[in-house]
């Protein structure tokens, strides 16, 4: 079975990149344009994997990120964070969070490809331990 990724970002070129790239690397993609619209996409078709951004209208990365911890049904989904925003103090944070990797903005196609594959290497079925 294909593993299955969901994009969340606010940026359609960014959205229609990280589809083509991660497509090609083997993995199929669901995306999002906020938060909101991305929890509903988890709740239609459970992802092995969500790349989320910090930064969107409506729900930003940081709410979703709770939201998915705060559900049993989602808290063993693996995140990994893409932003913008420069501080590497985020990642602590982000940690508390359940995510399990943060990349820089901006990042290197094949190394997130890398990073993907090596979360979904590790990803136990029926999803990650973040404990």
């Amino acid at each position: 079975m294909v593993p299955r990724i969901l994009i969340v970002d606010d940026e359609r070129e960014l959205l229609r990149a990280l589809t083509v790239r991660l497509t090609a690397g083997g993995f199929a993609c669901d995306t999002a344009m906020n938060g909101k619209e991305g929890l509903a996409k988890v709740q239609q078709r459970r992802p092995d994997l969500i790349v989320v951004d910090l930064l969107m209208p409506e729900m930003d990365g940081f709410e979703m990120c709770r939201r998915l911890k705060s559900d049993a049904a989602t808290t063993s989904i693996p995140v990994l964070v893409l932003t913008a925003i420069p501080e590497r103090s985020l990642e602590e944070r982000l940690h508390e969070l359940g995510t399990v990797r943060v990349m820089h903005k901006p990042f290197d196609s094949m190394e997130l490809l890398s990073a993907v594959r090596e979360i979904l290497a590790v990803t136990p079925p029926g999803g990650y331990d973040h404990g």
